[in-house]
């Protein structure tokens, strides 16, 4: 059955992505359709594993950077030679930059069908892990991992480095009903994993959250998306 459904979302997938303009530089678009979304084998705000779809969206391919965001915000400090790489920043910095950027913050879904694509992969490159494929220790510039993999559209180190921002509130998903008091509208849900964190915060379904305000001591940074109408629609 998992087969016959990432059989049908790629070939949905192809039919979207014909009907859509190039992106913008920068960025890497991501076809509208359904995708395998959530997993039921790894932790309970994960479950259920589901069919989802998203609109044709385009996607940052690389996190928003420590120059660019100083642009925005001129207080924004960080050490000597860290110009590329990803600015850590709450998610009320992060979305205040996307809305001035004319862009916005990604919703959970759009997060994960860039990361994942459609066959319900565990990693942006694939279902096995291998740490020199992440950013694990900041130990090089965003991009230059030893293997360099990319997501299914293109997008680069969604996995390690930092965490990255999404849209959402931190809460269940549709049929999941195992309770969490961190669940509501006090948390926003960040996805990735980051430095020094172990391969299960990495995976392309795996949740975690803070409040937007505060970094609480993580490593937590951003992309940006914007939507996309497919060729033909005024």
């Amino acid at each position: 059955m998992i087969f016959l459904l990432t059989l049908a979302l790629f070939f949905m997938g192809l039919t979207a992505e014909g009907a859509n303009p190039a992106p913008p530089s920068g960025m890497a678009i991501v076809p509208e359709g359904s995708f395998i979304f959530g997993s039921n084998n790894c932790d309970d705000d994960e479950k259920p594993q589901q069919e989802a779809s998203t609109k044709a969206f385009f996607i940052d391919v690389y996190e928003v950077r420590n120059a660019a965001f100083q642009k925005f915000d001129a207080d924004h400090r960080f050490r000597d030679g860290r110009e590329d790489f990803p600015a850590e920043v709450t998610w009320q910095k992060a979305n205040a930059y996307a809305k001035w950027a004319g862009k916005r913050l990604p919703t959970e879904r759009e997060w994960e069908k860039a990361a994942r694509g459609t066959d319900g992969r565990a990693y942006p490159w694939g279902n096995s892990f291998d740490f020199t494929f992440t950013n694990w220790d900041e130990s090089y510039l965003p991009g230059a991992s030893a293997a360099r993999p990319v997501s299914p559209y293109g997008c680069v180190d969604m996995a390690g480095g930092v965490w990255e921002w999404t849209a959402d509130w931190y809460q269940p998903y549709p049929g999941n009903k195992t309770p969490c008091e961190a669940y509501g509208t006090t948390n926003k849900v960040m996805r990735g994993g980051a430095t020094f964190n172990g391969r299960a915060m990495m995976r392309t379904t795996h949740r975690y959250y803070l409040p937007p305000d505060m970094m609480g001591g993580y490593h937590v940074g951003f992309r940006c998306v914007q939507d996309v109408e497919p060729r033909g629609k005024p």
